[in-house]
């Protein structure tokens, strides 16, 4: 039986698991790679809340699992366009953050500057993969629905 702790509007699904799992993890992250990973996964989502925000004036429903964060919309209607700039939030902020590492980069090299770029890069691109759930799969059925049929 799945457990579930409510926060406001954010929800945990198994959070002891989640925790320790967590827990574990960036307990044996000597190099910080994994934590400079979740903080792109967490630039990711706020730019899908933020995007959310804009076309709602209302937080989100959010469920944090073990695979990661889900706004939870099924109910609400959006419109192609709305469904489009959701969507491409996300992988917006990882390009545009990834885009400010370079420039940080260029003024001073770091180990932290570079391993930020290719977390948000990596993050970026991947969700931009037209393979459901993620982020491509419903741009491309958003621009798929836009295209005029003969």
């Amino acid at each position: 039986m799945k457990q579930r702790f409510r926060i406001g509007k954010i929800s945990f699904q198994d959070p002891l698991i989640l925790c320790g799992a967590l827990a574990i993890l960036l307990y044996f992250d000597a190099s910080g790679f994994l934590r400079v990973g979740l903080l792109a996964a967490v630039l990711h989502e706020m730019g899908h809340m933020i995007a959310y925000l804009f076309l709602r004036h209302r937080f989100p429903h959010i469920e944090v699992t073990m695979t990661g964060f889900c706004m939870k919309t099924r109910k609400e209607h959006f419109s192609a366009n709305e469904q489009l700039l959701l969507a491409a939030a996300g992988p917006g902020v990882n390009i545009l953050l990834a885009v400010w590492a370079v420039f940080c980069l260029s003024r001073r090299a770091t180990i932290w500057w570079s391993a930020f770029f290719a977390a948000n890069l990596l993050t970026g691109a991947f969700n931009l993969l037209p393979i459901p759930p993620l982020d491509g799969a419903q741009i491309l059925r958003c621009l798929m629905q836009s295209v005029p049929r003969k």
